[in-house]
């Protein structure tokens, strides 16, 4: 039976969304759409979406881990629990937004696809459950909890009501997005396998599958991420949720940093391919410069040669007549 109390705020549980790895979502997010957008400008490869499914699985992981301890519980003595609603709905929603603008192309890692594939089903499918009827079995100790949707609002009310319509609109797009990606696995894994030849050639040539097939990017990813953000952060401030402001445990220190290194790592990969194409045009452009010189020097000196011919043709003739 859950369990009310007078007491606020809520003790948070920072091995699930601590500074440290709500900061390294935050940083992993826009480092993904950067990386995409370095790819598509400089055709270079966008190889983070192995990482990124890496980390939102981890913490579903953990997630899914503390709703079967916390579902039927009840609020301790001290006032503290294992998990409240107020505590599912905004790492729920920030790991939705992370996977929906991740970029894992099926043609390039099956064993990946077929992992991010799943992990958008189950986010999707728990997100349904959670609004159903997830929240009502876990415990809270304040009589109402906050969310960010352009104002305070109560996650009891009418917000409950819009995620549950949203969670089937959700359900629809997600079993299209299942399908077609299982689909396309299939069909490209079989097309793989009868033409093996041919695409050992095209590598051989030099081309590649990533430069045929790029995958978008655009300024909504950007404010999808802001959102999130935006929707976690407040849901923490209006809550009053503490315990998950630090960086000190070594569970938030890692995660942090790591996310951190993909950062830099886009930054230096972004900055050495800018600067190999600024030299390739640089030598390319010498290169031509000597071509022109070359292929005018010939020319000129003929034509000086023949010049100095004449002259001196024309002085001979100017001698003989004078001697006649």
């Amino acid at each position: 039976m859950n369990s009310t109390v007078l007491d606020c705020p809520v003790q948070g549980n920072p091995d699930l969304y601590g500074l440290g790895i709500r900061v390294g979502i935050y940083i992993q997010m826009i480092t993904v759409q950067l990386s995409g957008l370095a790819s598509a400008i400089l055709k270079t490869e966008d190889s983070l979406g192995q990482g990124t499914i890496i980390f939102v699985l981890a913490t579903g992981i953990v997630l899914i881990n503390l709703l079967q301890q916390a579902a039927g519980s009840s609020v301790q003595p001290d006032g503290t629990t294992i998990l409240q609603p107020v505590e599912v709905f905004p790492i729920l929603t920030l790991l939705l937004a992370q996977v929906g603008v991740c970029r894992v192309p099926y043609w390039k890692g099956q064993t990946t696809a077929l992992i991010y594939t799943f992990e958008v089903g189950g986010l999707i499918a728990l997100f349904a459950w959670f609004w159903w009827h997830g929240m009502d079995t876990l415990p809270h100790t304040c009589h109402d909890d906050k969310a960010f949707f352009f104002a305070k609002v109560s996650i009891w009310h009418w917000f409950r009501t819009l995620n549950k319509v949203g969670s089937v609109f959700a359900i629809i797009g997600g079993v299209v997005s299942v399908l077609f990606y299982l689909g396309a696995i299939i069909l490209f894994t079989f097309v793989r396998g009868v033409s093996f030849v041919k695409r050992f050639n095209d590598k051989s040539s030099g081309r590649s599958k990533e430069d045929d097939n790029p995958m978008n990017y655009g300024p909504l990813d950007f404010l999808v991420n802001i959102g999130a953000i935006v929707y976690v952060e407040m849901a923490l401030k209006w809550n009053n949720i503490s315990g998950v402001h630090s960086l000190a445990a070594p569970g938030q220190f890692m995660p942090f940093f790591i996310a951190l290194a993909q950062l830099l790592s886009v930054f230096y990969g972004f900055g050495s391919t800018a600067l190999n194409l600024a030299a390739e045009d640089v030598s390319l452009s010498d290169l031509g410069d000597e071509d022109e010189e070359e292929l005018e020097c010939p020319h000129g000196k003929r034509g000086n040669k023949a010049n100095s011919a004449n002259h001196v043709i024309e002085m001979n003739a100017v001698v003989v007549a004078n001697g006649k």
